[in-house]
């Protein structure tokens, strides 16, 4: 776990790429009307592409967070010594 917090740049790259990733598959199965996308047997695969952006995005801020908390504590560590 402590490898994630070394190499932020890495780990945000990581996850743009999968936001971008998961955001186009959310497209699927929406591309038509309405009716036809009611119609349509794959807009599942749309619902996990959606959710996993979303799951995603959330993982970002917590890690965003996390960062700024270490970081925080780090600086304490520093001025009290």
């Amino acid at each position: 776990m402590g490898r994630l917090f070394e190499r932020p740049k890495v780990t945000y790259v990581v996850l743009v790429v999968l936001l971008v990733g998961l955001f186009a598959l959310s497209a699927v199965g929406n591309s038509g009307t309405d009716a036809e996308n009611a119609k349509s047997n794959v807009s599942w695969i749309g619902a996990i592409g959606w959710f996993g952006f979303l799951l995603t995005i959330l993982a970002v801020v917590a890690y965003s967070v996390a960062l700024l908390v270490r970081h925080l504590r780090r600086r304490r560590q520093a001025i009290s010594l």
